[in-house]
Formats: structure tokens, sequence, C-alpha cells
């Protein structure tokens, strides 16, 4: 139990010196500015803070304009790092598994708001692929219902593009951030789940390409389209997968030659070829559909989906060390993931149904649990996109929990 508190104590001392360093170094880097009502300025603990999830630096961006301190639900995975779970127990972070419920976690939340402090959570679970809302994790509005306190949402606009999540560096324009109170609580207790979500959706989402289309911002920085293709995949001229590569600000076609710059407004554009789509979004949307009539065509016997080589696996559990377990390559066919041996050998066979809490990790990590043990996959290249093994995984699941129901 002692251990436990210690992950939501908060190091004043620290806390109260570096959040003004903090505040200056961010409003300096991404032109920051916050649009927070008296209402909110003026609200007191305990209670929930909500914000979209754009970039790493959110969390901080947050934190800087609430005069009280943050306790923020952070992944485990933060904390396998030395540093990292240095710096975040000092922050009073809640370590949380990925993807999956967690009763410490929850036990945390609780003492938190029992002792009157403000819980800090991301409901979409991860940062957004495409600057738009990601869909919001169902829980989140149950523990809303529960708790029954204050809930301040936080609007990001222009964080998408300012901290690209394949990106290495700051891309600077302008991040605006717009506070709101959405429930004051006491209508909480009349509301049903449903409810909470459809407003907490409503309140959360946003388009930044949209947004970016009237606000015409200029986002400087290097290397802008540099590991676009962690995002972007599928080449839209030849539809081949796996063949885009970027370098600087251009991003092309290794197969068919297709090739695009990504300008300071953001947006694609080219002198040797018309541009199929301009914006991350729908190219992004395309790629999808894309995808899934692909697995549709193929779903059948047993055949590899898509496969790739020249990985790192690692096995682990929530926060603890990672372990060595093998390098080579990760298959997926209508059934299963299977990791081979640089000899082709199958050396781990996961059926679909029996995989949980598969998520991206920061650095393009893939992660999920199989029988109680967490196994990681990481490129050796920075141009592995795990976005895309994600976006095949979760398709397959639906399918194959449609046809469970349909038979």
């Amino acid at each position: 139990m002692t251990g436990k508190r210690k992950r939501i104590s908060l190091n004043s001392w620290f806390y109260n010196i570096i959040k003004p360093v903090l505040r200056l170094w961010l409003e300096k880097q991404f032109s920051l500015e916050a649009n927070i009502p008296d209402e909110v300025r003026n609200l007191k603990p305990p209670y929930l803070i909500l914000p979209n999830h754009q970039g790493f630096w959110d969390p901080f961006m947050v934190g800087i304009y609430i005069k009280h301190q943050i306790f923020y639900i952070a992944s485990d995975a933060v904390f396998r790092s030395y540093f990292f779970k240095f710096l975040m127990l000092l922050l009073g972070a809640i370590p949380k598994t990925k993807a999956q419920s967690d009763i410490d976690a929850l036990k945390n939340i609780i003492r938190i708001k029992d002792r009157g402090d403000i819980i800090g959570i991301f409901p979409e679970g991860r940062r957004t692929w495409d600057g738009v809302t990601l869909p919001l994790v169902y829980s989140t509005s149950k523990l809303i219902r529960m708790l029954k306190v204050p809930v301040v949402t936080v609007v990001f606009k222009g964080g998408f593009f300012s901290q690209p999540r394949w990106s290495f560096h700051i891309q600077k324009g302008k991040v605006l951030m717009d506070y709101k109170i959405l429930f004051s609580g006491d209508e909480l207790k009349r509301m049903k789940v449903d409810e909470i979500h459809r407003k907490l959706a409503d309140a959360l989402f946003f388009d930044e390409i949209e947004y970016q289309e009237k606000a015409a911002i200029e986002f400087k920085g290097k290397k802008s389209a540099e590991y676009l293709e962690q995002v972007l995949y599928t080449c839209p001229s030849c539809k081949k997968i796996g063949t885009m590569y970027s370098e600087g600000k251009a991003f092309y076609c290794t197969e068919c030659g297709y090739e695009l710059e990504y300008n300071l407004l953001r947006s694609f554009d080219s002198k040797k070829n018309d541009v199929i789509f301009d914006n991350i979004r729908d190219w992004n949307r395309w790629q999808q559909e894309n995808l899934y009539k692909l697995l549709n065509n193929s779903i059948n016997g047993g055949n590899v989906l898509i496969i790739d080589e020249n990985l790192v696996f690692h096995t682990g559990y929530k926060s603890n060390k990672l372990k060595y377990l093998i390098s080579g390559s990760l298959g997926l066919t209508g059934e299963a993931l299977t990791i081979r041996d640089n000899t082709g050998i199958i050396v781990k066979l996961f059926p679909l149904d029996q995989i949980t809490g598969l998520n991206i990790q920061n650095k393009e990590r893939l992660e999920f649990y199989h029988e109680g043990t967490m196994y990681t996959i990481k490129g050796r290249s920075k141009r592995f996109s795990a976005y895309k093994w994600l976006t095949a995984f979760e398709y397959l699941v639906r399918n194959n929990a449609s046809q469970f129901q349909a038979g």
C-alpha cells in the first residue's frame, strides 16, 4: 500500500521551480496561448481535466495555466525508463496500462479525488494520427459518472502540426488552448453514461485540417516530412503498401515515383505530378479503406496478409524493464499474429482473439499482451509503421467479432 501511495505524491518544491521555467519555454517554442474563462480559473479541486491529445507536450501545456497541481494518468511504459520514472514520480503521475483496465490506477484516482486534487486524463488514450480527435475511451465516461466532480475540457488547436508524432523536431507555428467547464458535477447524478459520453465526445472533437485551412498558419521546422511514412504507409498512386519514403520535406513512393513536398501550410503540393490528397486526414481515411479491402480480399486461407522484417522483439510486464526476445519478422493472417526468426521459422503465434491491450507507445513501438506477458515490437528503422499494424489488427478483430455475432 505504501508503494502505491508514493506513486501519487508530488514534490511541491520541484514542481514550483520547474513550472514557471517550463511556461516560458513552452510559450516561446510554440507561440502558446490559452483561453481560460474565470469560472475555470476560480474552480476549486477536486475536478477532472480532460484535453484532446495532439502532442507530447500536451500535459505540460495544460498544467502551466492551472493554479493547482494536476495528477495525470500516464502510460506505465513511461516508467520503464529510470530517468522518466524519476521525473514522473516527482510530478505525481499515475501509471496505467494502456488499452486495458487497471484496478491499481483506479484506486489511485479515487485517492486523489478524495484528498481534493485534480486528475488529468486524455480520453482518446493516444495521440491523434491525422489531426482529427480519435474515438474516446468509454471507460472515461464511466469514471466521470462515478466520481461526480466537475469536468474541465481543453481543446488544443495547432498542436498536431507543432508536435507531429512522426517527427523528432518541433515545428514552430502557433498553438491555442480553449478551456471550458463541461460538467459542474451536480448534474452527473442524473445523467446516464451514454449521455455523458456523447457530450464529452462533442466537446473534445476537433479537426486540425479543417482548422488549418481557415487559419493558414505557417509551421517552420527541420525535416518536416521525415518519417511521415510511419503514418501514411500507402502510396495513393500505385496503392502499394510500405513504399512511401521521406527525406527533409520530400515525400515520395519508391515503387512508382509519385512525389510530393510537405509545405509550410502543412499540405502537400508537387511540381512533378497531380496531387491526389493534399492533406494527411484525407490520405489516411483513403488508406484505411484501401487496407480494409485488401484484408477482406485475402482474409481466408491462412495466408500472410502483412509482413514486416528487420524487427526487434522484447517481453515485459507493465512498467518492468523489457527483456530482449528475438530479432526477426512480424506476420499477420486473418486469425493470428506470428513472430518468425531470421530464418523464417515461427517462434511465437498469437491468435487474434487472445491478444489484449494492443497499442502503440512512443517511438512507434507496437505493444500487446498475451497470456499475461507483454510483447513489444520495434523496427530497426525509424520508418517502421506500427500504425499500419494497429489499423489492420483492429479491423480484423471487429470483423471477427461481427462474424461471430452473425453466426
